[in-house]
């Protein structure tokens, strides 16, 4: 850092090669271990959050104008880690904001990245050529080719804070003062029309949302003991397969397949890679018998084709208790399908959550265990209401006005009815204490990926896809036609 530096907190150190693409203290806890050296070919954003369910945004350099990249890259490190100071958020409007939020800085970099490949068309190979006429080109080609004003005031406002940074830096690289920020920016605006604005999106249809919910409560309240149980059973046999080393092992193995052999019998089996398949963990959990002598029968009896040939269940030893229709929804619940319940039953606690509080996606999938106790009763005796709390990320401001990267919890607390607190009773189940109730280590089923936080939007949205399909098979199953989940009429995505 430099005296000066030391004298004006706002100004910037000039970064070296191996400094941090977010500085420590400005990396959150979540996703710190993410963070990148200055050098790198690509930067993480993700440490500029600690939302869970955030996309994990980069910024890939190799997209960027060679020629350009160095001062881009300066740039838009001062711009990550740097704030804008207070003299000049005074006189530019209440929504300006000294330092973004992940989002926000990756857009207005995908802004400058624009803007560079524009200055390279035209021959201009850097920032300190970018004069007032120059940006005032700019801002007049924007206003020519985009339809509507919002896109072309944000890329302005970018412009605007790519001039103020280069005021901050260690190296500025000179760039002009766009003439917008002096004379104002309706000679750059597109004219206004009466189209856009906030929640123009239909809401989910009727006939769709009422036998969506159906559904979810039916597997949250009817069914999620089942599958709970199930999943517990699945994984106990495959444990007790991976430990099998029994001597009494293949003994056990001869007794359970041979007279389905004899009796060309269906094999018990499972789906890989759309084909069914002899379900070797089932039957090492089943029998004892060790994945080496599995192996061994299997060969020599040839029943790789045969259970090709001839797929059946693996049902495993637990109570069905649920119904539905009152008949009991299964005959037996099958080692095979288990996994699948599992993510389906995921997904249905999200649906309740989402459409029966108001939450957004991004606030549901931040919730953590113990976000909604049991009410205490008050002086009267009577229990009051189940109560939600949680943090919100995308309006979380500091005392400064900017924008709280780790959020903020929510003043009013949601209150949850009846459904609400059975989805999430459930969630807590199948997350550890203390976890997000998304944990994506908990529903990335059968195996997790790497990192940190919860399920993602799109995955939960392709999810919600998955159950109704899911949904309307078991609606068919059962005889109930009236109750299967009919596609909107106006394509309405369900998240």
């Amino acid at each position: 850092m430099t005296a000066a530096a030391d004298l004006d907190p706002y100004l910037l150190p000039l970064p070296s090669p191996a400094s941090p693409v977010v500085l420590p203290h400005l990396a959150t806890s979540l996703h710190a271990h993410l963070n990148g050296r200055y050098a790198d070919p690509v930067w993480p954003l993700a440490p500029l959050t600690e939302n869970p369910s955030a996309s994990k945004k980069a910024i890939r350099w190799a997209l960027w104008p060679a020629s350009l990249q160095d001062e881009m890259r300066l740039a838009t490190w001062n711009l990550i880690n740097g704030q804008l100071r207070p003299t000049f958020l005074h006189g530019h409007g209440s929504r300006m904001r000294s330092r973004l939020s992940l989002s926000d800085t990756y857009n207005t970099a995908g802004q400058w990245k624009q803007f560079a490949r524009w200055l390279e068309d035209r021959g201009i190979g850097s920032l300190a050529g970018c004069s007032a006429s120059v940006l005032h080109d700019y801002g007049q080609h924007l206003r020519d080719t985009s339809q509507d004003r919002g896109p072309v005031l944000k890329s302005l406002v970018a412009l605007t804070r790519l001039w103020a940074f280069d005021q901050l830096s260690a190296s500025p690289s000179g760039i002009g003062r766009p003439p917008w920020d002096e004379l104002g920016v309706d000679d750059y605006l597109p004219a206004a029309t009466t189209a856009g604005g906030e929640n123009v999106t239909e809401p989910l249809a009727e006939q769709t949302l009422g036998p969506l919910l159906t559904w979810a409560m039916r597997m949250v309240d009817d069914l999620s003991g089942d599958i709970l149980a199930g999943w517990a059973e699945r994984q106990r046999l495959a444990g007790a397969a991976r430990s099998s080393a029994s001597a009494r092992g293949m003994t056990a193995l001869q007794a359970y397949l041979r007279p389905m052999i004899a009796g060309q019998a269906p094999f018990p089996a499972v789906v890989i890679g759309g084909k069914p398949a002899l379900a070797r963990t089932y039957i090492g959990g089943v029998t004892g018998a060790s994945p080496n002598q599995i192996s061994q029968f299997i060969t020599r009896e040839g029943l790789a084709a045969a259970a090709a040939q001839r797929p059946g269940p693996c049902p495993m030893d637990v109570p069905v208790t649920g119904q539905i229709a009152g008949k009991p929804w299964r005959a037996a619940l099958d080692y095979d399908e288990a996994l699948v319940l599992m993510r389906h039953l995921g997904t249905a606690s999200f649906i309740v959550c989402a459409y029966l509080t108001g939450m957004r996606p991004g606030e549901i999938l931040g919730l953590r265990t113990g976000c909604c106790p049991d009410p205490v009763p008050g002086p009267d005796g009577q229990p009051g209401r189940h109560l939600i709390r949680g943090r919100e990320y995308k309006t979380a401001t500091d005392e400064d006005g900017n924008h709280q990267s780790s959020g903020a919890e929510r003043e009013a607390p949601w209150v949850a009815i009846t459904p609400v607190v059975n989805a999430i009773r459930v969630l807590e189940r199948m997350v550890p204490a203390g976890h997000l109730l998304f944990d994506h280590h908990a529903h990335d089923l059968p195996s997790s990926r790497a990192g940190t936080g919860s399920l993602k939007v799109t995955a939960v949205r392709d999810r919600i896809e998955d159950f109704v399909t899911w949904a309307n098979r078991e609606a068919a199953r059962h005889g109930l036609a009236g109750e299967d989940i009919p596609a909107d009429p106006l394509s309405v995505k369900l998240v």
